[in-house]
């Protein structure tokens, strides 16, 4: 574990350590960049060996997605008892899944999203960075701000 300037222990994970949690969860952020903007979406995705699926409709994800440009998926959780949070973050560049192509049976390849609509559009992104970390929790009383406005910590 490292230790950061505030004392708080982080440990940064390994790439099988990663996978597994991008495997525990199905819910991510999608960040693209749209012209000259970043732009963050929620995503419902699956995990398909080492590769991450996720549908989506025309617009402007798609749009962005279709550039050809670097894009990041991120996603982050905690232990059953909130003592201890983690994130992950896979970057790649996004492309549409062929699924004609490629004939592996995609595990949820049709898991609902969570906003209504139809999503024809299967996008693949196949990380060629991928880093993690996880830390424990610190109580509230040691991260919430002091009510005293005065107090040196601004």
């Amino acid at each position: 574990m490292d230790s950061s300037p505030a004392g708080s222990r982080v440990e940064i994970l390994g790439a099988h350590e990663c996978w597994s949690y991008l495997q525990s969860s199905y819910i991510g952020r999608l960040a693209v960049i749209n012209g000259a903007s970043p732009e963050i979406f929620p995503v419902n995705y699956v995990v398909m060996g080492q590769t991450l699926l996720f549908r989506t409709a025309p617009g402007t994800k798609l749009r962005a997605l279709l550039t050809g440009a670097v894009a990041a998926l991120e996603t982050d959780g905690l232990n059953a008892y909130s003592t201890e949070v983690w994130s992950v973050v896979a970057k790649g560049f996004p492309e549409p899944f062929d699924e004609n192509k490629d004939t592996t049976v995609i595990e949820d390849a049709n898991r609902e999203p969570w906003e209504p609509g139809i999503k024809e559009h299967l996008i693949c992104i196949r990380p060629t960075e991928i880093s993690g970390r996880r830390f424990a929790v610190r109580s509230r009383t040691r991260w919430w701000p002091p009510v005293d406005f005065s107090a040196d910590w601004l």
